[in-house]
């Protein structure tokens, strides 16, 4: 996908400096805004724009904009904070201490999972999508929702932008209590299509292998969890101590217990 860098309309000298000094360290072409960036993806032949302004980026396509929002993970944390389990939550073991996340995307477990743990416990995540790291790394130090507990979570979260492959290969021996994986679905949840056609532009569809998983049993110490579609072959690789599956739910959860 071709992707350029630009800035809101109107934007003053600080913004438009930011958004160039972006330009330069991404490696992404600048383009000076001018009126509706529909006629802009026509002109300069740019498929989404990544825009800076003086607020979080976001970044735009045809099909919608997508920018830094928690979505359902706002309502997980209030049902957790009214003493309800969460699926996901409920997975960790009790003396969980440093948790890896190898894929953020938009952060929302990251964020349950921040809270959750909370102090007596930190969660580094990856983002391999650069649109996606820079629209999370700004949404990590700036967002800040009504919900202080929220906030304070979310601020936790250590975001790198890096491959999780990469990352696992040069990780050491047992260095994560638990290691988390959501990859992108090759088959999306059909009620999500349509809220999330920008992300998914942006995203990577790195399939998770049994050899990856292998490299993680060896990087984790307790626990590996894997979020999936119920039918994905990922579960049917041998190695899963158990695979939760609820009747009617659309995603499943697979564990590795070490």
């Amino acid at each position: 996908m071709k992707i350029g860098i630009t800035t809101i309309l109107k934007p003053d000298e600080k913004v438009i400096f930011f958004a160039s000094l972006k330009s330069k360290e991404m490696n992404m072409p600048y383009f000076e805004r001018s009126g509706l960036l529909s006629l802009m993806s026509e002109r300069y032949e740019i498929e989404g724009f990544l825009i800076y302004g003086r607020r979080l980026p976001v970044f735009w396509t045809k099909e919608g904009i997508y920018k830094f929002h928690l979505g359902t993970a706002v309502l997980r944390i209030k049902n957790l904070q009214e003493g309800n389990s969460d699926r996901l939550c409920s997975l960790l073991p009790d003396d969980c201490h440093d948790l890896l996340d190898c894929t953020f995307g938009h952060g929302g477990d990251a964020t349950v999972l921040s809270y959750y743990l909370k102090d007596k416990g930190k969660i580094t995540s990856l983002e391999k999508s650069r649109v996606l790291y820079e629209i999370g790394k700004s949404g990590i130090e700036k967002f800040a929702d009504k919900n202080e507990t929220i906030t304070e979570g979310l601020r936790k979260i250590s975001l790198l932008h890096v491959d999780f492959r990469e990352y696992l290969e040069k990780a050491e021996n047992r260095s994560f209590d638990v290691i988390y994986f959501d990859t992108m679905f090759k088959h999306p949840v059909k009620r999500e299509m349509n809220n999330v056609e920008s992300f998914r532009h942006i995203a990577h569809y790195d399939e998770l292998t049994k050899e990856t998983l292998i490299e993680a049993m060896r990087v984790a110490r307790k626990r590996i969890i894997i979020k999936e579609r119920p039918f994905s072959k990922i579960f049917r690789s041998g190695l899963f101590t158990e695979i939760y599956n609820k009747k009617g739910q659309s995603t499943a959860y697979g564990v590795i217990d070490l």
